[in-house]
């Protein structure tokens, strides 16, 4: 068997630049507060509530913030996923001796560590407890609680779940709510991030991006880092993509589930009654395996069942024979989620609008721009559309860029729009550039006399590049 390479990943900028400390945390201020008072009681011995539950939607900051209360106070942490450990042997394994132990080895068992240091105990996604796999997890989590002598955070989305069989935990433990982030707040943070990066964007793409991450800072971030993905710029159209993500929380939902499946049934129906073609579900389960796994061999195979569900659905499109969709949904689905042998998931739920998308909706802006201006501008050359495309383009776009005077005569003669100029530009529809000269190209038209106006003519220069 030929050895397998290890796959070099971009690094993340959900990682890159989570917060450190406490202080660092954007938003949800009085949260942060009442962590911190938390703390501050176990510094002075073992408070009458030793677990903390984190609520609130996902993306929003809770396991940053108690990474960086970790930091803050010096303690070690031990933490755990509540779904690849649903049971309570594997609860009181990792949790119960996470209170006298450090950190984990990569065969699951915990390393000796000094006495007398503070650990942190997290159980993330604590709410996925009480699903079909659950065997004795929630009672397991209130007796390591009972019987801790050491903080221990639990990370919820929904915290009625996570109560509802498990009633004792609310005597317990403290809870404290993470509320979605106010859109000013996101869009700063991605300032900040896009300003570190040297990255080129204006507050108009920002607030787009923000907005359809609606408070959830962890879509943000990777929203913008897929869309600056091999480029130093974000402009407007960029942004179109993003409506996806209003409709895709059912998606996302399916996809976490089917990448935690254990069986290929159970990830097949997790993706039933989506509202995705075979061929965009396939898109997004492609991105998803790089957020999910990191294995080399499980990488290789993950892709190797994607690619044979790409067979069928080649032989769908050639034959008109849909029955092909289920082995190909098989494939993509239950086959992709059995690939996984080694390791947990990596980044759970993290999913990101596939790069396809992206370059297509790219694409398709800049062909709209190359078809508007050969209509407009073709017959001033005095050449065919595809003469146009080809040779005086090309040219044309240098030219604009190099000479503001020729650029704002032909667009003022040729009416150009503000999706025209910014094509030759290479720029933001909305920079101030764009604006402003489409502005004057308005203003030049509203001073015609009424009836039909006179046919534009090019400037000098224009018609001696028309000759070339």
């Amino acid at each position: 068997m030929m050895p397998y390479r290890a796959v070099e990943m971009p690094e993340e900028w959900t990682e890159k630049y989570r917060p450190k400390t406490l202080a660092e945390v954007m938003g949800n201020a009085e949260a942060v507060r009442s962590m911190k008072r938390w703390a501050d009681a176990w510094s002075r011995g073992i408070p009458h509530k030793k677990a903390l539950v984190l609520m609130g939607e996902p993306g929003i900051g809770k396991t940053s913030s108690a990474l960086a209360l970790a930091n803050d106070y010096g303690w070690d942490m031990v933490e755990m996923n509540a779904s690849d450990h649903r049971n309570a042997e594997s609860i009181k394994r990792v949790a119960g001796q996470g209170a006298v132990s450090q950190t984990l080895t990569l065969d699951g068992e915990f390393k000796s560590t000094a006495q007398g240091r503070m650990k942190l105990i997290v159980l993330d996604e604590a709410d996925n407890l009480f699903g079909r796999e659950d065997y004795g997890g929630a009672k397991a989590i209130v007796d390591v609680i009972k019987s801790s002598s050491q903080p221990i955070i639990l990370i919820v989305n929904d915290y009625y779940e996570l109560t509802r069989k498990a009633s004792a935990l609310k005597s317990l433990s403290e809870s404290v709510v993470f509320r979605r982030l106010d859109k000013r707040v996101v869009v700063d943070v991605l300032t900040r991030i896009a300003r570190v990066e040297g990255i080129s964007v204006e507050r108009g793409p920002l607030e787009s991006i923000a907005g359809n991450a609606a408070g959830d800072i962890r879509a943000a971030v990777n929203d913008l880092q897929m869309l600056v993905e091999g480029r130093t710029e974000v402009v407007s159209d960029d942004t179109s993509v993003l409506s996806d993500r209003n409709q895709s929380k059912a998606l996302t939902e399916s996809l976490g589930a089917m990448f935690g499946a254990t069986t290929v049934k159970a990830a097949y129906d997790a993706t039933d009654g989506l509202d995705k073609t075979p061929d965009e579900l396939e898109k997004w389960i492609e991105d998803g395996i790089t957020m999910e796994m990191t294995d080399p061999e499980d990488l290789a195979s993950a892709f190797d069942a994607l690619s044979r569900a790409d067979v069928y659905l080649g032989r769908t499109r050639k034959f008109q024979y849909y029955g092909f969709w289920s082995y190909a949904r098989t494939l993509m689905t239950g086959g992709v989620a059995i690939s996984r042998r080694h390791g947990g998931r990596r980044h759970a739920g993290e999913y990101r609008i596939p790069s396809q998308f992206i370059v297509l909706s790219r694409a398709k802006g800049a062909t709209a721009a190359r078809g508007s201006l050969k209509e407009k501008l073709s017959p001033q050359f005095h050449t065919s559309g595809k003469s146009f495309n080809d040779s005086v383009l090309p040219s044309l776009v240098l030219l604009a860029r190099r000479e503001n005077d020729i650029l704002e005569k032909l667009a003022v003669d040729a009416e150009l729009d503000e999706g025209d100029i910014a094509y030759l530009l290479g720029c933001d529809t909305d920079s101030p550039r764009v604006t402003a000269l489409a502005g004057r190209v308005r203003a030049a038209k509203g001073r015609e006399a009424p009836g039909k106006a006179a046919k534009p003519r090019p400037s000098s220069r224009a018609r001696r590049l028309g000759d070339f």
